[in-house]
């Protein structure tokens, strides 16, 4: 390779954003990162406003940088490579970061047919429910349940995303 080509290549390959995912074609590495602060803080905002908000807004409020998106999914870990490329249609991909434990999520942010974050989110954020995935549009609700505690019956709150079918 002359010395102007290897150049090139090496400034194009500096020049090429990373956002903790690759392109999720056959073969390609999807890393999952061990969280996301802010995420998670515009998630918990909503919770404590016990208000409904679209997703894309909370999304864009978090400040993350992941670009473009269509469809959000939660998948309760654990999770395998296999479950998640079925889900997705990511066939082939090399997921690495996978967590086994069964307290997280995995969230995962695509957009037309590519990840471009996947995180394991440990507060148990918001989940999808019933639905396959949630797109921008889809409304984030705070819901509560009532469960049996050493203490007596308690009230948790969790958020809800409506998502498509």
């Amino acid at each position: 390779m002359s010395g102007r080509l290897l150049s090139a290549f090496v400034a194009a390959m500096i020049l090429i954003p990373a956002v903790g995912c690759s392109s999720s074609s056959s073969g390609e590495q999807i890393t999952v990162q061990d969280g996301n602060p802010a995420l998670t803080a515009a998630f918990a905002r909503v919770l404590e406003e016990r208000g409904t908000a679209r997703l894309g807004d909370i999304v864009a409020a978090s400040g993350i940088q992941i670009g473009q998106w269509d469809r959000m999914y939660s998948f309760s870990s654990p999770n395998t490579s296999d479950k998640l490329n079925r889900t997705l249609g990511t066939d082939g991909a090399k997921w690495s970061g996978l967590h086994t434990h069964s307290e997280s999520t995995t969230q995962v942010f695509m957009h037309e047919g590519k990840v471009v974050l996947a995180y394991d989110d440990r507060e148990r954020g918001p989940i999808v429910k019933r639905l396959t995935y949630a797109t921008p549009d889809s409304l984030v609700s705070p819901k509560s349940a009532v469960t049996k505690g050493m203490g007596g019956d308690q009230t948790i709150w969790y958020l809800e995303i409506q998502g498509m079918s």
